[in-house]
Parts: structure tokens; sequence; C-alpha cells
């Protein structure tokens, strides 16, 4: 399925899609830290987010009715939201390349 293929599902479901969740408003250093931290975390939160994501799927094919059916189709909406941003950022982080080190500042600027 494609970008625009989600987009139109999710909308037609009454739900937002990532476009409506992405920070357009962050300058270049604020997008380029957020990037930083969503990476320096992103192989944890990942494998979090995949288990929770597996664990909601199991408990909605064992829903006996249909409004437990749909809550759960919201709650993997959400998850996946947020997987899909955080994916992204990390990306956009990881294909950026590392800057270059400076060993006569190995702290850095704070």
């Amino acid at each position: 399925m494609s970008k625009d293929d989600i987009k139109l599902i999710r909308h037609s479901l009454g739900s937002i899609s990532l476009e409506n969740i992405e920070q357009k408003e962050m300058s270049e250093a604020a997008r380029k830290e957020y990037c930083a931290s969503i990476s320096a975390v992103f192989p944890i939160i990942e494998k979090d987010i995949k288990k929770a994501m597996y664990e909601q799927v199991l408990l909605i094919a064992e829903s006996d009715n249909w409004e437990k059916v749909n809550y759960g189709r919201g709650t993997c909406n959400g998850i996946s939201l947020l997987y899909e941003l955080w994916k992204l950022a990390n990306t956009e982080h990881l294909s950026a390349g590392k800057e270059k080190f400076d060993p006569t500042n190995p702290i850095g600027e704070i």
C-alpha cells in the first residue's frame, strides 16, 4: 500500500494520518536534535512497539464483540502512527550522516 492509500483509509475511518502529527514548525536545528534523540532510543522502542502491536493483534483476534475489535483497531492505529513517525525521524538522522568529531572540543557545544 502506498502512503496516500494509508492516509485515505485512516481519514475515511475518522483517524488522523502521519501528515497530521509531523512537526512542520520545527527549526532545522530543533528537527536535527529531535531526530538524533529518537535515533538514540529507536532500536529499543522499535522492539517494544512491535511487541505491543503483536499483543494487541492477538487480543483483537480473541475479542468477543465488535466494540472490542474497533477499540483494538484504534489502539493499533495509534501505535502504528507513532512507529511510523519515529521511524521517519530515525531514518532522517541516519541518512544525514555523522558529524565530524572535533578532537579539540570533545564535549561539543552545550
